[in-house]
């Protein structure tokens, strides 16, 4: 039985298998919401056809869409490969919620920013100018086929994830942060880390709205990486000595990345529905093992 009957009865989620859907599932269930995930073995988003095929079969109330490929490092090396999941997969899913005439939920980033001369976070209505690598290039393209196709939609940019059920940042910092031997993090590019269990929970919230649009959806205030490094070992009685800030330049990586890449939830905040915590109070939660009431 729904909690609320303004939630969709039946969802189809599409990459549901990573680390946002693996929040949002048990939310969307939590709330009495029926989730239909294929993994993407049996339903792949580049694949029209298939997807048609299920939407028709499914009947869902909406769709979610989380599929990507979202490895900066691998878009760089294969850009078709991007831009075949993030544009045209995004693409594929609002042709198929047009067709069933259903709500879609596409979720984005914000890499597709350029960061060029910013030191004050974007919000939903300023340009995003170039994206600097393939994946910020592919994701705003999956943005632009999704507005162009379908008015119902909510495309949701997001940022920085972390939390339960797939390794993350946050993770890896935990697992491999030694002051024997510290991590080099980079002190010069900055985000807004974001709790999975925290935006699941605001797109519950969202989803029960008519308000259609483009929504950023982190949390509060921006952070480098070694800051959220940082942080993520001293909340959990760690020796912080176990990362060292390094600036960009010192970097090896091959694609770009914008140095400034801040979202604020300008427009959720005017509609009065922005639940998002401060992400230091999320990321305390989240070591915590706390769970959140929808």
């Amino acid at each position: 039985m729904r909690l609320n009957d303004k939630l969709p009865g039946r969802v189809l989620m599409l990459g549901g298998g990573g680390l946002l859907g693996t929040a949002m599932i048990p939310a969307l269930e939590g709330a009495g919401v029926e989730v239909l995930a294929p993994p993407s073995g049996e339903l792949d988003v580049r694949d029209l056809g298939a997807l048609r095929a299920r939407v028709a079969g499914t009947r869902p109330d909406l769709i979610f869409n989380t599929a990507a490929e979202a490895s900066v490092d691998r878009a760089e090396k294969d850009p078709d490969h991007a831009f075949q999941v993030n544009g045209l997969g995004a693409h594929n899913a609002a042709l198929a919620a047009a067709e069933a005439e259903v709500p879609l939920v596409h979720i984005s980033t914000d890499y597709v920013f350029s960061g060029v001369g910013r030191r004050a976070p974007y919000q939903e209505h300023d340009p995003t100018g170039v994206p600097p690598n393939h994946y910020g290039r592919s994701k705003l393209q999956g943005e632009l086929l999704v507005r162009a196709t379908w008015p119902r939609h909510f495309i949701v940019r997001v940022a920085a994830l972390f939390g339960p059920g797939r390794r993350d940042f946050v993770d890896w910092v935990l697992a491999d942060a030694s002051p024997d031997k510290p991590l080099t993090i980079v002190a010069d590019r900055f985000v807004t880390p974001t709790w999975t269990e925290d935006l699941a929970r605001q797109l519950l919230a969202l989803i029960e709205t008519p308000y259609f649009g483009t929504y950023h959806a982190t949390g509060h205030g921006p952070a480098s990486w070694f800051e959220l490094a940082r942080s993520a070992l001293e909340l959990s009685g760690r020796d912080p000595a176990g990362v060292v800030a390094v600036p960009d330049t010192e970097l090896p990586t091959p694609p770009r990345r914008a140095a400034y890449t801040c979202l604020d939830n300008h427009l959720l905040r005017m509609r009065g529905l922005d639940r998002m915590l401060p992400w230091r109070d999320a990321l305390r939660r989240h070591l915590s093992g706390a769970r959140l009431e929808p």
